[in-house]
This record gives structure tokens, C-alpha cells and sequence, in this order.
């Protein structure tokens, strides 16, 4: 009797205990319990993203994102950035970017996107925000082998400092994932003092430079961010075949020359990692489909 009694008491006390736990609940676990970027196509909407009456054309070329994490005061950069370069010239579906951590082109996010992508120490190069680039040519050209099924659009205009545009994603086949796009403001030929370690070494394109390089023409230095540096949110609804969806940007140079600078725009799975494609446009002129 008594062994009943017990189990009667500690059934009282567990039922009391998950009355209690239903009907209270403090501020910090209901922050913990609700996603700041739901995956529910109900809840995954952006004002700014509309559809377009365009069709989306039937194929896009594939283009690829090198991004340097880079600075003056680091000797060793001049490689990476180099060879970014070089990847370039070979192919124009190459797009690379020179995201600093310095005090002469610092860019305001970077420390965010160091820890995102456990940037460790520099230079390092990101290969679509997927993977760190071996400096080899060979793993781009097999990014640059696959078929993408989505393209870009970019159109803009510039009134005096003052930069106007839109972006428009295209798509060739239903969307099975949930992306983000960004879109960027980078500045090419930016000319800074750079440390340079290779002043010694007969085999590198930076000997006998000097040990800093004056006149150093800094590559694509990204500038601004007209979206969230990690994406916004495209809607599930317009990620079907044969859709075009768009949305509207602005940027303002404040003092950056216009004649050198880009607009960078890419569309990245919805967790930041995995860029699926990317188009590059100069200020105040339009890059359709391709």
C-alpha cells in the first residue's frame, strides 16, 4: 500500500511539473525556439522581390566567385591576388572580389564574413563561398563546367553619385532549394601601399617590387552591400521554371570613381554557403542574361 501511495505521489508531482512547464515560459527560450530565417515558403517573403512578365531564357552560362580575403599589411597577399587575377584573364566567367581588413579599404562586414567562413588567417580565397580556392586552376574550370539553372540580369544607372538598378533572376527549371541573393559594390584599380614578401624570390611576378609596393592596383575592392552580406531572401513562388523575379537597388559612391566600379550580384543558397551563380556589370550600364 504504501509503494502505491508513492507512485500516486510522484504521478502527481510529474503531472504539476508538465502543467507548469506548458503555461510559463521566459523571453530568452522563446527567442531560442523561433528561426530568424524560416524555411516555411509561408513565412520566406521579401517585399523588394517581385515577378517580372519576362520569360526566363532556356539556358545561362555559368559564372563562379573568387573572394580574396586580403590586406596592405599582409606580405603574403600579393600571391592570392595575383592568381585571382590570372584566373581572370583566362576566363571572363571567373568574377573575383578583394574583401580588406585594413585601414586603407576596410570593408564594414568583413569581420562578420571571417567568422561565417572561418577565415583563419590571410590571404585566403573562398571559391563560391563553398570551399577555400587551392590557387589551382583546375577546380575552376569544373565549377565552370556545370550547368546552372538560373541566370542574372543586372541594369543600373548613375545620376551623379547616386547609383540606380535592378537585379533579375531568371530560371530554367523548378528550384527544388530556398536561395538568397546579395548584390555588391566593388571598386577596381584602387591604388594603396602593399607589403610585399616576395621582393627575394626570383620566381614570384613581385620580385624586386620592393618590400612595400607604393603604387599597388588593388583588384574589385568590395565596397558596399546593397543586401544583407550573406542574401536576401528570394521567394519560393517565383524560383520556377521559366520565371523571372526582381528587385530594385541603390547605391551612393561617396567619392569612390565611378569610371572603376562594378556591380557584383549573386545568388547563394539561403545559408549563405554555396554561391549557384554570379553576374558582374559596370556602374550605369546593363548585362542581360547569358
Amino acid at each position: 500500500m504504501k509503494s502505491t501511495k508513492t507512485i500516486k505521489s510522484w504521478s502527481f508531482y510529474l503531472l504539476l511539473t508538465v502543467i507548469l512547464s506548458a503555461t510559463s515560459c521566459g523571453k530568452g527560450e522563446t527567442e531560442d525556439i523561433t528561426p530568424s530565417n524560416p524555411d516555411s515558403s509561408n513565412t520566406r517573403k521579401n517585399p523588394n522581390v517581385s515577378l517580372s512578365k519576362e520569360a526566363a531564357p532556356s539556358s545561362f552560362s555559368t559564372k563562379i566567385l573568387l573572394e580574396d580575403y586580403t590586406a596592405t599589411w599582409c606580405g603574403y597577399c600579393p600571391r592570392v591576388g595575383h592568381a585571382i587575377e590570372e584566373a581572370m584573364k583566362k576566363n571572363n566567367n571567373i568574377i573575383g572580389i578583394g574583401i580588406h581588413d585594413d585601414k586603407e579599404m576596410g570593408f564594414s562586414k568583413v569581420e562578420s564574413l571571417m567568422k561565417k567562413f572561418n577565415i583563419g588567417g590571410f590571404p585566403t580565397a573562398m571559391l563560391n563561398r563553398s570551399t577555400v580556392w587551392s590557387e589551382s586552376y583546375t577546380p575552376l574550370q569544373e565549377k565552370l563546367s556545370q550547368t546552372s539553372s538560373m541566370g542574372i540580369a543586372i541594369q543600373s544607372s548613375l545620376t551623379g553619385d547616386q547609383v540606380k538598378g535592378k537585379l533579375k533572376i531568371g530560371f530554367n527549371s523548378n528550384l527544388s532549394k530556398s536561395i538568397n541573393y546579395a548584390i555588391l559594390l566593388v571598386e577596381d584599380k584602387v591604388v594603396a601601399a602593399q607589403k610585399n614578401y616576395y621582393n627575394e624570390d626570383k620566381d614570384s611576378p613581385f620580385y624586386q617590387k620592393g618590400e612595400v609596393i607604393e603604387n599597388f592596383q588593388h583588384v574589385n575592392v568590395l565596397r558596399k552591400s546593397a543586401t544583407d552580406i550573406f542574401g536576401d531572401i528570394v521567394p519560393e513562388e517565383y524560383t520556377k521554371k521559366g520565371k523571372v523575379c526582381q528587385a530594385d537597388f541603390e547605391f551612393k559612391l561617396d567619392g569612390y570613381k565611378s569610371e572603376n566600379c562594378y556591380i557584383i550580384a549573386f545568388v547563394v543558397e539561403k545559408d549563405g554557403n554555396n554561391v549557384l551563380n554570379v553576374q558582374m556589370a559596370k556602374v550605369g550600364s546593363n548585362k542581360d542574361f547569358d
